[in-house]
């Protein structure tokens, strides 16, 4: 694992690289990959190291993060991947590209719920204060190819698992959910 460059408010955890490695263990092939809160980019940096894929875009919602996605991409990934950085919430990007691979890691709190920071772009990390997960699932399921994975990781908390389920019912993709100790990892893809 690189030393990536972050901002002084916010550091990736684990879990990111827990996704990195749960991804990796598929076995998937992918020309496009898209990042969800990017952050500093760990996840889609790495995935792109790994997998090579012709286009990842790192999508993020505060602009802080810029800085970092640049030279983090400019210095862990080669020109034969395409990078492009979206600041943009979930529910304000429309993109009419689809996805052989999403990977977030989500804000892990639900509002309401968990700790608040005294630094409000470090809440917006760790809390769900804009879209949701109903924005998150509905625009999985529109950026994601016929055959394409998305993946999400989660604390093993029933009440985010359960949350999480809910806006899954009414959508259009499968899921499977695979639990390794304090973390999930929520599979999904669209239904024939």
């Amino acid at each position: 694992m690189t030393d990536y460059y972050q901002p002084d408010f916010y550091r990736f955890n684990e879990d990111s690289l827990s996704l990195v490695r749960f991804i990796l263990k598929q076995s998937l092939k992918t020309s496009s990959l898209l990042d969800v809160g990017s952050g500093s980019g760990v996840i889609g940096i790495e995935l792109a190291r790994m997998l090579k894929p012709q286009n990842l875009i790192l999508l993020e919602l505060q602009k802080d993060f810029i800085p970092f996605l640049e030279k983090n991409s400019d210095l862990f990934l080669t020109d034969e991947t395409r990078v492009e950085i979206v600041v943009s919430s979930l529910g304000a990007w429309n993109s009419n590209r689809a996805f052989d691979l999403i990977a977030c890691n989500p804000p892990y709190y639900l509002p309401g719920h968990g700790q608040e920071s005294d630094d409000q772009r470090r809440n917006l990390c760790r809390n769900f204060k804009q879209d949701g997960w109903e924005v998150l699932i509905t625009k999985i399921s529109q950026w994601l190819a016929p055959s394409g994975r998305a993946f999400i990781v989660l604390k093993n908390d029933p009440v985010l698992i359960t949350n999480c389920e809910r806006f899954l019912e009414g959508s259009c993709l499968n899921k499977i959910l695979h639990v390794e100790k304090q973390l999930c990892f929520l599979e999904l893809y669209p239904r024939d």
